[in-house]
């Protein structure tokens, strides 16, 4: 099937476009008074070359990654940014190929694996294609979702906003599962949460430094029997490559570089 979604022109509902430019006023509604990337200059440089900004795909995707939920970061980075995963990203594509099966059926993925191994950058470069295909997307950590959840208590807009977004999210990404001080409502909230999406056929994306049986004994078998019964597993492993990210960034800023959103 033919996915006609352009996200030039998908334009965010009203509430989402509102609670955008409420927390970040200077975004400006048009590509004619604000570019994320060139910054109204017209061009940037990149790789070594000037580039002709296209500001109004720039914004958008600036936007639809904003009411996703998809740092400023992770925004800027591709797969050609990625380093020693190339098994993990051949799966992947493989995963992203066939997405209308997976996500019909609501298989999500699940990364565990040691610190600065990609897990992360993956989930949101996934996230990101998913974006890109135009269906509705949120990440967030899972200490995240307790503020969210508990802001909606006294809040019928926020108590809306979370069952939208954590629950109704064609496709969730939760990061970092099992570093949240762990309680009776967080316990509830990740089963309650995760139980809703598997029976309603809605992929999730976990990634946790735990590994399976830890998070059993954390979690309890139950949980994991869900994020196994709906996930595709990989686990990642290697150095951590954040400090040779950092001097990459470090060197980008140097020589006056702008990575352009992908």
């Amino acid at each position: 099937m033919e996915n006609r979604f352009n996200i030039r022109t998908a334009f965010l509902p009203d509430d989402e476009a509102d609670r955008i430019y409420r927390r970040y006023p200077f975004i400006g509604e048009d590509a004619e008074s604000y570019c994320p990337t060139c910054e109204k200059k017209g061009t940037f440089q990149w790789r070594g070359q000037t580039w002709r900004c296209d500001c109004q795909e720039q914004l958008q995707l600036y936007k639809h990654y904003l009411a996703a939920g998809i740092g400023v970061t992770y925004q800027r980075l591709e797969w050609l940014d990625l380093e020693g995963c190339n098994e993990i990203i051949s799966r992947i594509n493989e995963y992203l190929e066939k997405h209308q099966r997976y996500v019909s059926r609501g298989v999500g993925l699940f990364f565990s694996g040691t610190v600065g191994t990609g897990k992360t950058m993956v989930a949101n470069l996934v996230l990101k294609s998913f974006v890109k295909m135009g269906y509705s997307c949120f990440s967030t950590t899972f200490a995240q979702t307790i503020d969210y959840l508990t802001a909606g208590w006294n809040s019928p807009e926020d108590k809306a906003y979370f069952r939208r977004k954590f629950v109704d999210s064609q496709v969730l990404l939760l990061d970092d599962v099992g570093r949240e001080h762990r309680t009776k409502l967080s316990d509830t909230t990740f089963d309650s949460i995760l139980r809703t999406r598997v029976q309603e056929g809605r992929p999730t994306i976990i990634t946790t430094n735990m590994k399976p049986g830890e998070l059993s004994t954390g979690y309890g078998a139950a949980i994991l029997s869900l994020l196994q019964e709906a996930s595709l597993y990989f686990e990642f492993s290697g150095d951590d490559f954040r400090p040779k990210s950092q001097q990459r960034t470090v060197e980008e800023v140097k020589s006056g570089e702008t990575r352009p959103i992908t």
